[in-house]
């Protein structure tokens, strides 16, 4: 399973790397600073792959919402799981996420080094 970072903050993106790292997590990470170049990157994926994505909701350009509305639009030959990340503590925003299908968690910022112990082995990762 590849892991892909979605954050137009770069010191976030580091963050959940370096976490990530501490975790034990060592499958191959991508990052993208917005929406639009997520999307990009899934069009051109085939069948057979796996992706666990941390999408941060609130970006400039496409936000992590319409990324996902994207994403329900067109058909992905892959899997693709997706945790929302935000610093948003609205209950609006949580009950959302849990309408869409890929989304299997929701973390608000900041993160610790437990939230990635807990999901190296929820996802056996």
């Amino acid at each position: 399973m590849e892991i892909i970072l979605v954050d137009d903050d770069p010191i976030v993106i580091l963050l959940q790397k370096k976490l990530m790292e501490k975790a034990g997590i060592s499958q191959q990470i991508i990052s993208f600073n917005n929406g639009e170049e997520v999307l990009e990157f899934f069009e051109k994926k085939d069948s057979g792959n796996q992706f666990l994505m941390f999408l941060d909701i609130n970006m400039p350009g496409l936000s992590g919402w319409e990324v996902l509305d994207e994403l329900e639009n067109i058909e992905i030959p892959f899997e693709l799981k997706v945790i929302i990340i935000t610093s948003s503590i609205e209950d609006s925003d949580r009950l959302k996420a849990k309408s869409y299908e890929r989304v299997v968690d929701f973390w608000v910022k900041p993160f610790s080094l437990q939230d990635f112990v807990n999901l190296k082995s929820e996802f056996d990762l």
